[in-house]
């Protein structure tokens, strides 16, 4: 089975795949929005990122649990991928966020953005690779409107500098999150996004736990779970839809639309934190919603041929 788009023709009352694909990735940057500004706010009260992150994931995944509950399905992922799925978000996303605050430790939040938004890119290239032809002319226009759109977003805002080290370590979170969103669609072919998404965050849960217990420790949470709470719902929110954008239109297209977390994270900085919104940031925000509306219109072309050869 591919791992690209499962299918695009109109579902759920004719609204074509990709545009629902689209609408899912747009959600799941919006939950990590969310997850960014909670985990300000938790920085600021001094918890350390193993509690936040454990806490989190714990969250996410018993949220998602539920979620499959009430649906009616198996909160469980099909048998022969549950394992990957978890060591997924036990190894995949402790490595990918580990790599990524150690660049935050070694340079500006704006710096390592940038850098770390060339994932959309690297995406790209392995599924070119994967699949031995060249990105459609719709990616690669969404893909340039999202760069660049992400990097106005993110330099527009703040203070570029990073040391060497950092620019090493936002690269490797930038290419082992690239690895994980193209390896997660792999690996969740036949299983619910929201089951997939609860045991990824699980499996993640159960590292960070892992790491609180054997280093610092926890951090005192008193005064704190609401935003604990929220943060673990933000994230439930941005694993189930990722893995239904992912589903629904591919990692290349998914994870241009993944980008629109930049656009979010700028909004919500300026409603919730009172952040200032700089004029270049709007104009990236533009670059990166055209970047959305064009994965949005765009026709997935191994699913194009498949429709073409079964066509009467």
């Amino acid at each position: 089975m591919s791992g690209g788009p499962k299918d695009n023709r109109p579902i759920w009352s004719g609204i074509p795949a990709a545009r629902l694909g689209a609408l899912a990735g747009g959600l799941a940057g919006l939950g990590y929005a969310f997850t960014v500004i909670c985990g300000r706010n938790l920085a600021k009260a001094h918890l350390n990122v193993a509690t936040v992150l454990s806490i989190r994931f714990a969250v996410s995944g018993a949220v998602l649990v539920v979620v499959c509950l009430v649906r009616g399905i198996a909160p469980r992922p099909a048998r022969g991928e549950w394992l990957g799925i978890f060591l997924l978000g036990a190894i995949g996303y402790m490595t990918e966020s580990s790599f990524f605050f150690a660049a935050i430790a070694r340079g500006s939040t704006a710096a390592v953005t940038l850098l770390f938004y060339v994932y959309p890119a690297l995406v790209t290239v392995i599924e070119a690779v994967r699949g031995r032809r060249s990105p459609s002319r719709a990616v690669l226009i969404a893909l340039a409107f999202s760069i660049t759109g992400s990097a106005l977003v993110a330099g527009a805002g703040g203070h570029v500098d990073i040391q060497k080290l950092g620019i090493v370590f936002a690269l490797c979170s930038a290419t082992t999150f690239a690895s994980y969103v193209t390896v997660g669609a792999r690996l969740s072919e036949r299983s619910d996004p929201m089951a997939t998404g609860a045991w990824v965050a699980l499996g993640a849960s159960a590292s960070f736990t892992v790491r609180a217990v054997v280093g610092a420790g926890y951090s005192a949470t008193a005064g704190h779970w609401p935003i604990l709470l929220g943060n673990g719902l933000a994230n439930a929110l941005a694993f189930g839809m990722m893995f239904a954008a992912l589903g629904l239109i591919g990692p290349a297209r998914a994870s241009v639309v993944l980008t629109m977390e930049a656009v979010f994270t700028v909004i919500l900085s300026f409603v919730i934190l009172h952040e200032s919104l700089d004029a270049l940031q709007m104009v990236g925000a533009v670059g990166v919603l055209a970047a959305a509306v064009t994965v949005a219109r765009s026709v997935a072309p191994d699913v194009a041929e498949t429709e073409a050869a079964v066509a009467p």
